[in-house]
């Protein structure tokens, strides 16, 4: 894959080499702990490990992560399926959130589907948490897809958008 790096003032996005995965699985840890007694069921995020992202992006997919003078501040998964690409795992560390790394984030991620020639882009969001429904929406997602947990307590939404 071509090496691709964005700086935008003093924030770098780029993709995440291997050794630097257990920095993805550090910020996405993080990023999610604040959901740890408010999801039910929990967030799988909390259980994952390095192998477990490794497996999932080990098939055609990667892992980014986003720099502010030398500290990793964010960090985001994706895969290719069919006909679109899923992002998963969007991280952005609390005390960073609300200065616009999230969208440069996602902007990031959408370049590398149109650098693939996909046009779709795919994310799951917690039907618990409406304000991540509402940024997502913002950003322009539309919901495609509803579903609900066995144990009826929540559900998520497949969100898509159309670049």
């Amino acid at each position: 894959m071509i090496e691709k790096m964005v700086m935008m003032l003093d924030v770098i996005i780029r993709q995440a080499e291997d050794d630097q995965l257990p920095i993805v699985h550090r910020i996405m840890r993080e990023a999610f702990e604040e959901y740890q007694d408010i999801l039910n069921p929990p967030s799988g995020a909390l259980r994952e490990e390095v192998d477990d992202i490794r497996k999932k992006i080990g098939s055609g997919g990667g892992a980014i992560l986003v720099w502010r003078k030398g500290e990793p501040i964010g960090s985001a998964q994706y895969y290719f399926r069919d006909d679109y690409m899923y992002i998963g795992r969007v991280s952005v560390l609390a005390h960073v959130r609300g200065t616009g790394i999230g969208k440069k984030l996602m902007n990031y991620l959408e370049q590398i589907a149109q650098d693939h020639q996909v046009c779709v882009t795919r994310i799951e969001v917690r039907k618990s948490l409406p304000n991540n429904i509402s940024y997502y929406q913002k950003i322009g997602y539309k919901i495609l897809e509803e579903h609900e947990y066995p144990q009826k307590t929540d559900g998520w939404y497949v969100m898509e958008k159309e670049l």
